[in-house]
């Protein structure tokens, strides 16, 4: 790229003149922000009236743009060089055990030169160990729009009287850190602008949000046991991503929400996986929940189920009646598995499971309001059948419903149809074919990214391929 801009430089124009020189400085500071810090900092050698520059662009450094070899070495030198201010500040290639020897200020350097994105993960961790410390100083880099900490273990006593303040910090992400349930709480209290946060494998157990300008919740795997949305009046929507093996029967993670008046998203719900509490009542399988217990303001939900347990197809209706205006509805069908409890595919269980379906009074987001459905993963199973014999029964509003295998299938609409005409039903073949979609091909796959882009709709349906 130096190499190139030289060439630029020094043939523009047929007469010979260095005319790119002859700009305006701000208008050759643009240009070298756009460039990898190793090409920002070549352009120093491309003559006097260039030499100035670099010094006078605000810091974009991506230490992944650095050659292997000299990373270590770079990286320090650049930090200390640069004037600042620093607006981009990319670390999760070079060691810090190096850069504390090479630069012991350098997180005081980050704190104090204006830095608005700042990203650290600490991947070089040995075995056995614990992970590194995070210095204090990043947590007062007041100038912060984003962050990202990654398997760093926090301060200690960081949520009694620890001198931090994020004040237009908007997005948080925060991946394998060892950091106490307080932390947490201290860190959404002192970012009073917060927007996004992403939480996946931190070593918390207990997330409570309460945010007045929180917007959007992803949670990865983690051991977390509890999420509880206690005072987020602004949030829109609340992700969980693949839950932690662990949170599966007894050691279900607990989903309260006790005050989101707004929420909008939610999913991927799992009765496997998850135990529901709206207010002060939790969802059980058996037992009646109060007209209380909904959730009006969700439009979209994204729920995932194994249609071969029957507790899990129990909780799915019970689920349903928890959020009556949905109008988008993602399920995704998990694979059957023996091993799973209640898990049985007898025939004698499959015409149970046809009766269930055919005994459960109208859910009233089904019978209202649901206009778009899309069944992810579906793998031709009678259960599932069965159940998309109930919606042609129970929806009424639905004008769109979309079938995505689970692995790239060009006979799945041949045995949908195989499927439609053994049940001999001519009111269900009418029916799908006005609102039946059958796609070929698979998901091409559902992120953080995705789920944390607050300009997308309907981040489950932008999961889908075809």
């Amino acid at each position: 790229m130096a190499d190139g801009a030289a060439s630029v430089v020094s043939t523009a124009g047929y007469d010979g003149d260095d005319r790119i020189s002859a700009l305006h400085d701000d208008l050759l500071c643009a240009i070298i922000s756009r460039l990898s810090v190793t090409d920002a900092a070549r352009t120093t050698t491309l003559g006097p009236r260039w030499r100035h520059l670099w010094h006078s662009t605000p810091l974009a450094l991506d230490d992944a743009d650095l050659h292997k070899s000299v990373r270590d070495a770079v990286v320090p030198r650049i930090l200390a060089d640069h004037p600042g201010p620093f607006r981009s500040v990319i670390l999760a290639e070079v060691r810090f055990a190096s850069l504390d020897h090479e630069l012991a200020e350098w997180p005081s350097l980050l704190a104090t030169k204006g830095i608005q994105i700042l990203a650290l993960v600490n991947k070089h961790i040995q075995s056995h160990h614990t992970s590194r410390r995070l210095p204090a100083e990043i947590l007062r880099c007041v100038s912060l729009q984003r962050l990202l900490l990654g398997f760093w273990t926090f301060p200690v006593d960081l949520s009694r009287g620890a001198d931090v303040i994020f004040p237009h910090l908007q997005r948080l992400n925060m991946i394998g850190n060892a950091m106490s349930d307080h932390d947490l709480e201290y860190l959404l209290a002192a970012s009073p602008v917060l927007k996004i946060i992403t939480l996946a494998r931190n070593k918390l157990k207990h997330v409570h949000l309460r945010s007045q300008s929180l917007q959007c919740v992803v949670i990865g795997r983690s051991a977390v046991k509890e999420v509880a949305v206690m005072e987020t009046p602004l949030l829109d929507r609340l992700i969980l991503l693949e839950p932690s093996p662990s949170a599966v029967g007894s050691a279900r993670l607990r989903i309260k929400i006790a005050c989101a008046a707004n929420l909008r998203v939610l999913g991927y719900l799992e009765p496997r996986a998850h135990k529901l509490q709206i207010g002060y009542e939790v969802i059980e399988p058996n037992i009646m929940a109060s007209p209380r217990a909904v959730l009006p303001s969700v439009k979209i939900l994204a729920l995932k189920v194994n249609f071969g347990v029957f507790g899990e197809v129990n909780m799915l209706a019970r689920f349903l009646r928890c959020f009556p205006n949905v109008d988008t509805l993602h399920i995704e069908s998990l694979p059957h598995d023996p091993s799973i409890p209640g898990y049985e595919l007898t025939g004698e269980l499959q015409e149970y499971h046809a009766k269930f379906w055919q005994g459960v009074s109208p859910i009233k987001c089904l019978r209202s309001h649901v206009n778009r459905m899309v069944l992810h993963k579906y793998r031709g199973y009678q259960n599932e059948f069965e159940f998309l014999k109930f919606i042609a029964k129970d929806a009424p509003e639905l004008q769109s419903l979309v079938l995505v295998p689970h692995e790239e299938s060009f006979t799945l609409p041949d045995e949908m149809n195989e499927m439609i005409d053994r049940l001999g039903c001519p009111r269900f073949r009418a029916w799908t074919s006005k609102v039946l979609l059958v796609l070929t091909k698979v998901d091409i796959g559902f992120g953080v990214m995705t789920a944390s882009d607050l300009t997308v709709e309907d981040p489950f349906r932008c999961s889908m391929h075809g």
